[in-house]
């Protein structure tokens, strides 16, 4: 609405409410009553103002708040199908415990404190991955040719407000990093490997922690898709040796 219509509006109301103690002056003949009644009106002003600002304040950040989340879900989910859950399968069978945290990550999440105990105990968890050439190098051609997606996934500003997806879209970058720092397998030396193998530990705990708040999110708002997912993508790609 532009100034200059919300400006007649508020003289009408303005005028309508004048028109309005006019006439219960004119009818009732008692100007100090309403004279009275306005001034009271004009005391409880501020309060009601102050009232309503706050609650309809909160109401709005409150839907703002959700429409962000529901489009970083969106964001996270895209991360997962189009790059993520392939991902995360290849560092999965690296990991010591690869078989035992793929069964966390097929878990059923059926509430937000479910959700938080398990991001709980996947982030206190001593995850340890030990890269070999195989692992190294398919990692490094899925990343290095779907960097153009991560990009522009990370571009969208409303990922600030979203730490931990954040943090681990920085560790994939920096794996992207380290790829065209380091180059083929076959010249890593035994400092590279230890090194990438902290990087790809990090990287996995984290990817871990967000696949369960995605997983919760497609199970409340795609049901189907959810179902379809958690299936091919989670018990035939979680290919653990």
């Amino acid at each position: 609405m532009d100034r200059g219509k919300m400006r007649r509006i508020v003289l009408l109301l303005i005028a309508v409410s004048a028109l309005i103690y006019g006439l219960q002056i004119l009818i009732f003949h008692d100007v100090r009553n309403t004279a009275f009644y306005i001034l009271q009106d004009f005391a409880f002003m501020p309060v009601t103002i102050a009232i309503a600002t706050l609650v309809v304040g909160e109401l709005i950040a409150a839907q703002e708040k959700k429409e962000r989340q529901e489009k970083t879900r969106m964001l996270t989910s895209t991360f997962y199908t189009e790059l993520g859950a392939r991902l995360m399968a290849l560092i999965l069978r690296a990991a010591d415990d690869g078989a035992e945290l793929a069964s966390l990550a097929d878990r059923s999440v059926d509430c937000e404190e479910e959700e938080r105990r398990l991001r709980r105990e996947l982030s206190e968890r001593d995850i340890r991955v030990s890269i070999n050439e195989e692992i190294y190098e398919s990692s490094r051609k899925l990343i290095l040719d779907r960097r153009v997606a991560l990009l522009v996934i990370s571009s969208n500003p409303m990922l600030l407000e979203h730490e931990d997806f954040t943090e681990m879209l920085w560790g994939v970058f920096h794996l992207i990093d380290e790829f065209r720092l380091r180059g083929d397998y076959s010249r890593l030396s035994e400092e590279d490997i230890r090194h990438l193998d902290e990087d790809f530990s990090r990287v996995l705990k984290l990817m871990l922690m967000n696949w369960v708040s995605n997983a919760r999110y497609l199970k409340e708002a795609f049901p189907n898709y959810y179902s379809t997912a958690r299936e091919k993508a989670v018990r035939s790609k979680w290919n653990i040796r």
